[in-house]
């Protein structure tokens, strides 16, 4: 049985300045680098992350604001790359659940509170897999490629995704670096702009993004990933 974790309360919800940085891959000195850097330990300071109980797992939810005028489904804002810096930042092994959203309105949201247990999707997985292979090859993503193929005959339609998924890991893994190979590898499930690059999907599409950790020492080096997606509204 999947764990599903509960988003912070609405209470929580703290407006969050500065706006949310994406990810950088640039090189530590860089200015990219440096903005980043500033704004997560700003972030983690409003969250007081320092006084976070280091047994108590924690449930993360950022809201990133955008103007009326900004499109939510393109324009290569991806929610796993405003995330998974956070994560990397409090550490991914405090973190049970993180969600993160798209909406026009003024100015973005971050909360944080206790992990809560919450009560499963009413539908079964879209899709299911279980990997054995190394999760830094390009075997990896294949596997997760195939399983999508093997779930759905064409892409959703057009326009805004909402996408859950479980990631079943030991306890000695680094959860939070499965986010992003394994979102580039659903592109027959978000759309594939450029069929020579299957591990490119619209995946800036990708509104409303749920990704929770499942425990389970017995999978050892394995990963077992459940998914849920649905066209949602802008």
């Amino acid at each position: 049985m999947a764990a599903f974790f509960a988003r912070p309360g609405v209470e929580l919800r703290l407006p969050l300045s500065p706006e949310p940085v994406l990810e950088s891959w640039n090189s530590r000195d860089h200015p990219d680098q440096l903005r980043l850097r500033t704004y997560l330990d700003a972030v983690a300071a409003h969250l007081k992350v320092e006084n976070w109980n280091p047994e108590q797992p924690r449930a993360v939810e950022l809201t990133v604001g955008l103007a009326d005028s900004t499109p939510l489904d393109r324009g290569g804002r991806d929610l796993d790359n405003y995330l998974y810096p956070l994560a990397r930042r409090f550490g991914a092994d405090r973190i049970a659940a993180v969600f993160g959203r798209k909406v026009h309105q003024r100015g973005s949201t971050i909360a944080a509170a206790d992990a809560v247990l919450a009560d499963e999707p009413n539908t079964p997985a879209s899709l299911s897999v279980r990997t054995s292979m190394s999760t830094q090859s390009e075997a990896w993503k294949r596997a997760i490629h195939q399983a999508c193929i093997d779930a759905v005959t064409e892409p959703l339609p057009p326009g805004p995704v909402a996408l859950q998924l479980v990631f079943g890991v030991a306890r000695h893994r680094n959860w939070a670096t499965l986010w992003k190979p394994a979102i580039d590898a659903l592109g027959p499930v978000l759309g594939i702009p450029n069929p020579n690059r299957p591990y490119r999907p619209d995946d800036d599409r990708i509104v409303d993004l749920a990704l929770h950790r499942h425990l389970d020492d017995a999978l050892r080096h394995d990963v077992t990933i459940e998914a849920w997606w649905r066209s949602a509204d802008a």
